[in-house]
């Protein structure tokens, strides 16, 4: 990832590159490290790289541009392997690569066994010998072999595609470079190819912004006690703090086995709905991507806008008989600046989170309770009392109670801020 200069908003990158059919019909994409537009690998943790990738990928791009919602393959360390973290996405969306250097454990085959059982496709990266401990045993979970035509052996090769037809697994010849080993491949009945005959990795950027180390640190020690201990209802005042973790909660929750069937109306319903042990494992796996606190004056001014009026929308439901509607409200003010942190059109931040129709419509400008409420709150913060006089008409709300509740949420939110960041931003 890439900071910019004197603002929250970041740059991430993921390179692909097309896995081809014997049709030449693109089957998936391998999504690779990069941590900036220059188009090579730069060593790094492997934990991390996977990391970034799978939050870089799946949650800041989005498959839908990033692979056509084609299949993507992507390395798994052993680590994160044993974490079980391919499951938190749907079986469709990825193809899990085991490097050839990963110890095949017991643990790791039973991991693969189970994976395989719930309908993901598992691959062999760089298979260039087959003389290893226990690959007998991980085969009968294995798809695809991956074999690296450049560096194996005409012996290794041969067993490998007579293993290949003996387990009936599908052969990818990766890193082709010319017709001769195309043709050559196609002859000994390989099925997927990769490499830099057919295309080069092509690099995808995208725009993200930067959750607050605060927020993980405070998230990870609420969520470090028994399941059933887990206070939910301060873990979601934890995030009703944090605007960039909140889009990345709504974003995973999108794009992976959590799919609701019904749209998102609070953030508590987001944690309900991903649960507890399922949100702890997710945030260590984000704070191996890069955060920092809001330091420029422009990303706090943002901040604190957001938090005043999701603070603001809050207090006027309560205030107006709408308590039912209250976290609704809180989210829809919470997200109402979402346009301006990620840079894009609102209709584009906003078409990749699961939220409530109405919500959805009012951050769009749509006629409703929720917008009638958040343009209360925005005449409110920018002073415009004419408007805000004619927002008031029907509501059973007075110019004194408005003028208090902004008041208290500024206050509150100056509050927060003092309390929570200004601490790490002076540093």
């Amino acid at each position: 990832m890439r900071a910019l200069e004197g603002g929250w908003k970041m740059y991430v990158f993921v390179a692909r590159q097309p896995i081809l059919t014997v049709a030449d019909e693109v089957f998936g994409y391998e999504l690779l490290y990069r941590n900036s537009e220059e188009n090579r690998f730069v060593p790094v943790d492997p934990n991390k790289a996977t990391s970034e990738v799978l939050m870089n990928g799946f949650i800041t791009i989005g498959l839908e541009r990033l692979s056509r919602n084609k299949p993507c393959f992507i390395n798994f360390t052993e680590d994160l392997l044993l974490e079980k973290v391919p499951e938190y996405f749907r079986p469709d969306q990825l193809v899990i690569e085991i490097l050839e250097n990963v110890s095949l454990s017991l643990d790791l085959i039973r991991v693969c066994r189970d994976l395989k059982q719930k309908g993901y496709l598992i691959a062999l990266d760089d298979m260039i010998d087959i003389n290893r401990p226990a690959l007998m045993e991980l085969l009968h979970y294995v798809d695809i072999l991956k074999v690296d035509v450049r560096a194996v052996s005409d012996e290794n090769r041969r067993k490998i595609i007579q293993l290949a037809e003996d387990f009936s697994l599908t052969l990818l010849a990766e890193k082709v470079e010319t017709l001769e080993e195309h043709q050559r491949c196609m002859k000994e009945g390989f099925r997927l190819f990769q490499g830099f005959y057919y295309s080069k990795p092509v690099i995808v950027q995208a725009s993200s912004i930067m959750p607050l180390n605060i927020t993980y640190l405070r998230l990870i020690r609420e969520l470090s006690v028994l399941e059933e201990s887990v206070d939910v209802d301060k873990v979601t005042s934890i995030l009703e703090q944090d605007l960039a973790l909140t889009y990345k909660l709504l974003r995973l929750i999108n794009s992976s086995l959590y799919k609701p069937k019904y749209s998102i109306h609070s953030i508590k319903q987001a944690v309900m709905l991903l649960g507890t042990e399922t949100l702890k494992k997710w945030m260590y796996v984000l704070t191996v991507e890069n955060a920092a606190p809001p330091t420029h004056p422009r990303e706090q001014l943002v901040m604190k806008t957001s938090l005043t009026r999701a603070k603001v929308c809050e207090q006027l439901a309560l205030a107006s008989g709408e308590g039912d509607m209250a976290d609704g409200h809180f989210l829809t003010g919470f997200l109402s600046l979402i346009d301006v942190i990620t840079q894009r059109p609102l209709a584009e931040a906003v078409s990749t989170l699961p939220l409530e129709a109405d919500i959805l419509a009012a951050l769009q400008g749509g006629e409703n309770r929720f917008r009638k409420i958040l343009e209360l709150a925005v005449h409110l913060e920018t002073a415009d009392f004419q408007k805000l006089g004619e927002s008031l008409g029907g509501m059973p709300l007075n110019v004194s109670t408005v003028f208090e509740i902004y008041a208290q949420a500024v206050s509150w939110t100056e509050e927060l801020f003092q309390e929570n960041f200004m601490e790490k931003i002076t540093e």
